[in-house]
C-alpha cells in the first residue's frame, strides 16, 4: 500500500538549517602559530572569490548538471584560475605531539633519521649573491697520512686500517684501554669526528682566511706601534684595509658606499701615519701621495683644493704631487676653465724650476705633452701645433750662429714653411730673402639657411676642426677673421721658457711622437711607459673591426686578439715594423710627419733610430718609396749596422725574400773581417736574418744560419745537419756574449744572446719547447736573484719567450696546451698590462671554451690591483670580451661592466676610452632599433616592450655620455659626439645646454654660438628663461 501513495516535493522533509558559526571561532592552535601564517590565512579568509563560492554552494544537492558550461572557456580560453579554489597543506613539517614551534629540517634530514629545526621563517639565502650560499653544509674529509713502519709483507693478512687496533701484547696489560670505537657498540661515530677512522676534517677554508686576514691586520697594526717611523709597515697596513673591507662581504667588488668606507678609513690611517713618521721628507711624500688620492674619493672637491694647497706648500718640489694635482684640476668639471688651468700648468713648471736644483727633463716634458694635449682637445689646436713646431725648431734646426730669441722671432714672423710643412728648410738655413709659404686652402662651407641651428653648426664646426689644424698666417684667406688661427711669436714666446734649451734631441723628438699618438722608437728609455701609459694623453683610439674570418687556426686567433685598440709593450725593431702609425687622433696628415721624420734624417750626425723609424712609417704608409728611402740613408751612412737591419726587414715585409737574405748575407760577411766575436749590432742582424727563415717554414736553412755568424754558408747545407761540434762552438760563444753583457748591464744584448741560445736547443732537439725554455729560465732566475724580475729589461725578455712560444704553438706538430699555460701564467702575473703576453695566452685558451682561464686570469690580475691596472689592461679585457661572442658566454650586460669598472679606476680620465663606451652604447642601440617588430603605435595608447628597450638604450647613451662629461670637462671633441654620431638622441634643448658647457669651459669654438640670433632662437624655441634673455 505505502508502494501505491504518490510522492509529492511537499512531503519531503525540509532541510536541517545550516548552524551558525560561533562568535570566538576555534584556534586549532594558531595562537602558536607564526604571525605570517596567521596573516596569510586572514589574507586567504577576506578572499572575496571565497565568499562568492560559499554563496553559491547548493545546501540541498550534493551536485548539480552543468548544460550550459563555463563561460570562461570561451572567453579566456580556458579555466578562470581565480575561480579554483586554494589547495592549502596545513601541519606540512610538523610533527603530532610535538609542540609547533618545531618543524622537520628537510635538508638535513634522511631516510633513517629526522632532524627538527625551529619552525621561523628565514629570508632564503640568493645563490647568486650570498656569500655563503654555495657553501655546502658537509665538512671536506682528507686522508691522513699514514704513519709507523712499512708493511710486513711475510703476514698472511693486511690490515684494512693504518689506524687499526694493535696487537695485545703482555706488556700493554697495563696500558690505558684504547679510545676507538669497536664495531660491535651501540653508540654512533661521535658527531666532532669522521666516520672513516683513515680521514680527518679539513678545516673551514673562509673562516680561516678571515682568521688570517684579522690577525694580519693585528700584526701590521702592533707593528706600526713598534715602529713607527718606518713608512712600508704603515703603507701595508693601509692597504691591507681593503681585504678588510672585504670580509663577510658577498662579492669581491666592492660597492660604492664600501669604497667610500675604505677611503674614509685609509685617510684616518694616513692622518695617524703622517703624525708619528718623522721629519723624513720621502716617506711624507710616500704618504701624501696615497692620501690625496683617497681624498678625492670621500671628500668634496672645495676641501681637496684646500688641502692640495697646503700640501704643495709643504713639498713644492714634488715632481709625483704636481702631477697629481695637474690630474685634479684638469678632471674637476665644477671649477674647470682652460685659461686657469692653463696657468695652473705654467705655476707648476715655475714652482719645479725654482725649488728643484735639477729637474728631471723627461719630468717636464711629460707637462707639457700634458700642456699641449689638453690644448689641442679644447679646440685650440693650431696653437698646440705652433707650440712643438717651436720646440723642435729650435733644437734641432737651430743655427749655429745667431740663436736669440729675437733671431727665432724673425723666423717665426716671417712666415716661412715651418718643419713638418711643404717646402720647409728650417730655421738652420733660414734667410731674409725666403718667401713666406703660399698655402692654398679651398673656402669653408657657408652657413645654409635651410638647416636648422645645430645642423648648420655640426656641420661647420666639424669642417673647421678636421681643416683648420696648423697654425694660420696673417695672408691666410681662410680663417682669417678667427683671432685663434692665426698664431704669432707673442702667442708661442711664454711656452719657449717653460723648456730648457739642452733638452736631448731624441728626447724631444719622442715627445712629439708622443703628442701625436705615435709609437715610441725601438730603444727603451725609462720615460716611455710613464708617457704613453698616461690616460690624459689617450684621446683616440682606432676602433678595431673583427675578423670576418672566423677559421680556428691559432694565427687567426692570434691576430684578433693582438688587434687590441690599447697595445702595451716594450718596442723593438721587429715590432716597430708591424705598426699602424695612424694619425687620426691628432689630425695631421700622413706627409706631415713624413716630411718631419725626413728633416731629422737630413742630419748625417742623428741619432740612427730616426732612419728607421722613418723606415717603418714608409713601410706603413708609402711602401712603394720605402726601399728607396734606405738606399738614400745607406749611401749617407754606409757603416750602419741598425739602418741596414732596418732594410732588410723592409725587404721581407714586401715579400722580396731573396733580396732580404742577400742584404743580411753580405752584412754578415762584410763584419766578419772586422770583429772576430759578434757584437750586438750584429746580434741582431743575425736573429732578423734567422727568424726570416723561419717564417718561411726553412727549419734547417734557419738551424745553419744560426751556426753560421758571419754570414758563410757551405755548399751543401741544404744536403745534412750541422755537426754537434759547429753546434757546440755556437751555443758556448752565445753564452759567453750573455754573461759578458750582464756584467756590463747591457741587458738587450744579453736577453738577444739567449733568446737566439734557446732557438739553437729549439731547433736541435727536435723542436722540443721544453728544453729551450730551460735556457730562457736561466736568465729569468738571474733577474730575480738581481731584483729585475718586474723590470723593463724583464719585459722585454717575456716577449722573446712569447715569440717563440707563438713559432712552437704554429709550426710544431704536437703542442701541449699545458706547457703554454704554464709559462705564459707567471709571466703575465708579473706583467699583467703586456697585451702580448694576453693575446697568446687568449689565443691558447681560445680552444677551451668550457673553462675559460682567460677571464679568471683578468678577473685575479684586475680585482686584486683595480687601481694599478693600465688602461691598456682594461682596453684588452674589454676586447676579449667583445670577441668571445654571446656563445661562450660574453653579453653587451657583461662588455658594459667592465667598461663601467674601466671608468671607475685607471680609465676614469682617459678621452679615448670614454669615446669608446659611448660608441659602444650607441651600438647597442642601433641594435634594439633594428629588433623593434613595428613602429605602429598600440591602441591603447602603451608602449610596447620593443619600444621600452629602446628607451631605456637611449637613457643609456644619455647616462653615459654625461658621466664622461663629467671626467672630461676639458675634451671639447667628446662633448661634440652629441652634436654628431648621438644626435638623435639628445633633444635640441639639451644640445643647448651642452652648447653653455663648452663656453663656460672656454672652448674655442669657430662657428658663434653666443651672439644675438643664437640667444634670440633659444629664446622663441624655451630654453631660457626671461630673466636669461635679458642678459
Amino acid at each position: 500500500m505505502a508502494a501505491n501513495i504518490p510522492k509529492f516535493a511537499s512531503f519531503r522533509p525540509k532541510p536541517k538549517p545550516v548552524p551558525e558559526p560561533s562568535q570566538e571561532p576555534q584556534q586549532h592552535g594558531k595562537a602558536e602559530r607564526p604571525s605570517k601564517e596567521t596573516d596569510r590565512d586572514v589574507k586567504r579568509s577576506q578572499s572575496p572569490s571565497k565568499r562568492s563560492r560559499e554563496k553559491d554552494v547548493s545546501t540541498s544537492k550534493p551536485y548539480f548538471s552543468d548544460r550550459r558550461g563555463d563561460a570562461d572557456v570561451l572567453r579566456y580560453g580556458t579555466l578562470n584560475r581565480y575561480d579554483i579554489p586554494p589547495y592549502h597543506r596545513y601541519g606540512h613539517g610538523f610533527v603530532l605531539g610535538l609542540p609547533l614551534g618545531l618543524k622537520i629540517d628537510r635538508e638535513s634530514s634522511t631516510y633513517k633519521k629526522i632532524y627538527l629545526k625551529p619552525a621561523t621563517h628565514r629570508s632564503q639565502q640568493r645563490l647568486l649573491t650570498d656569500k655563503h650560499a654555495n657553501r655546502s653544509g658537509e665538512r671536506m674529509l682528507r686522508l691522513v697520512k699514514a704513519s709507523g713502519s712499512a708493511p710486513d709483507f711475510d703476514q698472511d693478512f693486511v690490515f684494512l686500517s693504518a689506524n687499526g687496533k694493535r696487537k695485545r701484547q703482555d706488556s700493554d696489560e697495563d696500558d690505558e684501554p684504547t679510545l676507538e670505537a669497536d664495531y660491535r657498540g651501540v653508540e654512533g661515530p661521535k658527531s666532532a669526528e669522521p666516520a672513516d677512522p683513515d680521514t680527518q676534517y679539513e678545516s673551514d677554508a673562509e673562516v680561516t682566511i678571515d682568521a688570517e686576514v684579522t690577525r694580519e691586520n693585528s700584526k701590521l697594526a702592533h707593528y706600526t706601534k713598534e715602529h713607527p717611523e718606518d713608512v712600508s709597515g704603515w703603507l701595508a697596513l693601509i692597504a691591507h684595509q681593503e681585504a678588510m673591507v672585504k670580509l663577510e662581504r658577498p662579492s669581491v667588488e666592492l660597492t660604492a658606499s664600501d669604497r667610500a668606507h675604505l677611503a674614509d678609513v685609509r685617510i684616518a690611517t694616513y692622518g695617524e701615519a703622517l703624525k708619528k713618521i718623522g721629519n723624513d721628507s720621502e716617506s711624507q711624500l710616500k704618504l701624501y701621495k696615497g692620501l690625496m688620492k683617497e681624498a678625492e674619493r670621500a671628500w668634496d672637491s672645495a676641501k681637496v683644493a684646500s688641502k692640495w694647497k697646503d700640501v704643495l706648500a709643504k713639498h713644492p718640489d714634488s715632481i709625483d704631487l704636481w702631477m697629481m694635482y695637474l690630474d685634479f684640476v684638469q678632471s674637476r668639471f665644477t671649477s674647470f676653465k682652460y685659461e686657469e688651468c692653463k696657468a695652473v700648468f705654467f705655476k707648476c713648471i715655475e714652482s719645479l724650476c725654482m725649488n728643484t736644483k735639477d729637474v728631471l727633463p723627461a719630468a717636464l716634458l711629460h707637462i707639457l705633452i700634458r700642456l699641449t694635449s689638453m690644448t689641442h682637445e679644447a679646440g685650440y689646436q693650431e696653437l698646440s701645433i705652433a707650440i712643438w713646431q717651436t720646440l723642435l725648431e729650435r733644437s734641432i734646426l737651430c743655427p749655429e750662429g745667431d740663436a736669440t730669441m729675437e733671431a727665432f722671432e724673425a723666423f717665426w714672423d716671417s712666415e716661412v714653411p715651418r718643419i713638418g710643412e711643404p717646402q720647409a728648410k728650417g730655421w738652420k738655413h733660414h734667410s731674409s730673402e725666403d718667401e713666406p709659404a703660399s698655402v692654398e686652402l679651398d673656402p669653408l662651407t657657408e652657413k645654409n639657411s635651410s638647416d636648422s641651428f645645430f645642423e648648420d653648426f655640426q656641420k661647420r664646426e666639424t669642417e673647421a676642426m678636421r681643416r683648420l689644424v696648423l697654425p694660420g698666417r696673417a695672408s691666410d684667406e681662410v680663417a682669417g677673421d678667427d683671432a685663434f688661427h692665426t698664431i704669432f711669436f707673442d702667442d708661442i714666446s711664454p711656452y719657449l721658457k717653460l723648456i730648457p734649451d739642452q733638452i736631448p734631441t731624441r728626447m724631444l723628438v719622442e715627445a712629439f711622437l708622443c703628442f701625436c699618438e705615435l709609437p715610441p722608437l725601438s730603444k727603451f728609455a725609462a720615460y716611455q711607459r710613464d708617457w704613453w701609459s698616461d690616460p690624459f694623453l689617450q684621446r683616440h683610439w682606432s676602433l678595431s673591426n673583427p675578423s670576418r674570418d672566423k677559421s680556428s687556426k691559432f694565427t687567426q686567433m692570434l691576430k684578433r686578439f693582438s688587434d687590441c685598440s690599447s697595445k702595451s709593450f716594450q718596442m723593438t725593431t721587429e715590432l716597430l715594423f708591424e705598426q699602424e702609425f695612424a694619425v687620426d687622433g691628432i689630425g695631421l696628415e700622413v706627409d706631415f710627419i713624413r716630411r718631419f721624420l725626413k728633416t731629422l734624417v737630413s742630419d748625417p750626425s742623428s741619432d740612427e733610430a730616426f732612419g728607421e723609424y722613418l723606415l717603418a712609417f714608409e713601410l706603413r704608409h708609402y711602401p712603394r718609396e720605402a726601399f728607396k728611402t734606405a738606399k738614400r740613408l745607406l749611401k749617407a751612412r754606409s757603416s750602419s749596422l741598425r739602418l741596414y737591419n732596418a732594410y732588410g726587414l723592409v725587404e721581407a715585409r714586401l715579400g722580396n725574400s731573396d733580396k732580404a737574405d742577400q742584404v743580411f748575407r753580405t752584412v754578415l760577411v762584410m763584419q766578419a773581417s772586422n770583429s772576430t766575436s759578434p757584437n750586438p749590432k750584429i746580434l741582431e742582424l743575425l736573429d732578423s736574418w734567422v727568424w726570416e727563415a723561419l717564417r718561411r717554414g726553412e727549419r734547417k736553412h734557419a738551424l745553419w744560419r744560426l751556426v753560421s755568424p758571419h754570414g758563410s754558408l757551405p755548399a751543401d747545407y741544404t744536403q745534412r745537419q750541422p755537426d754537434d761540434t759547429l753546434i757546440a762552438s755556437t751555443r758556448t760563444r752565445l753564452d759567453e756574449i750573455s754573461e759578458r753583457a750582464l756584467l756590463d748591464q747591457e741587458h738587450a744584448t744579453a736577453i738577444l744572446s739567449t733568446s737566439l741560445s734557446a732557438l739553437l736547443v729549439y731547433l736541435t732537439y727536435d723542436c722540443k719547447a721544453e728544453r729551450a725554455l730551460e735556457i730562457h729560465s736561466h736568465l729569468s732566475i738571474w733577474f730575480t736573484a738581481h731584483k729585475a724580475a718586474n723590470s723593463p729589461s724583464a719585459e722585454l725578455h717575456a716577449q722573446s719567450m712569447a715569440r717563440l712560444l707563438t713559432y712552437h704553438v704554429t709550426h710544431a706538430p704536437i703542442v701541449k696546451p699545458a706547457l703554454i699555460r704554464t709559462t705564459l701564467e707567471p709571466l703575465i702575473s708579473s706583467f699583467p698590462d703586456n697585451t702580448m703576453l694576453l693575446s697568446l695566452y687568449a689565443a691558447n685558451e681560445a680552444r677551451f671554451s668550457i673553462d675559460d682561464r682567460v677571464r679568471g686570469l683578468m678577473h685575479k690580475n684586475a680585482l686584486q690591483s683595480t687601481e694599478e691596472r693600465s688602461v691598456a689592461g682594461w682596453a684588452f679585457a674589454i676586447h676579449y670580451e667583445t670577441l668571445k661572442g654571446s656563445i661562450a658566454g660574453s653579453t653587451s650586460h657583461s662588455i658594459r661592466a667592465l667598461y663601467k669598472r674601466a671608468t671607475e679606476y685607471s680609465g676614469a680620465h682617459c678621452p679615448a676610452l670614454w669615446k669608446t663606451y659611448t660608441q659602444f652604447e650607441l651600438a647597442q642601440l642601433v641594435l634594439e632599433e633594428t629588433k623593434r617588430p613595428s613602429k605602429k603605435p598600440r591602441r591603447d595608447g602603451k608602449k610596447s616592450k620593443a619600444e621600452i628597450r629602446v628607451d631605456e638604450a637611449k637613457q643609456r647613451v644619455k647616462d653615459t655620455f654625461y658621466a664622461g662629461l663629467r671626467n672630461l670637462p676639458w675634451c671639447k671633441e667628446y662633448i661634440m659626439l652629441a652634436f654628431t654620431d648621438a644626435k638623435h638622441v639628445f633633444s635640441d634643448e639639451e644640445k643647448w645646454r651642452l652648447s653653455r658647457v663648452m663656453l663656460e669651459k672656454e672652448h674655442r669654438l669657430y662657428v658663434e654660438l653666443d651672439d644675438e640670433e643664437a640667444w634670440d632662437m633659444a629664446g622663441a624655441k624655451g630654453w631660457i628663461s626671461e630673466h636669461s634673455l635679458s642678459r
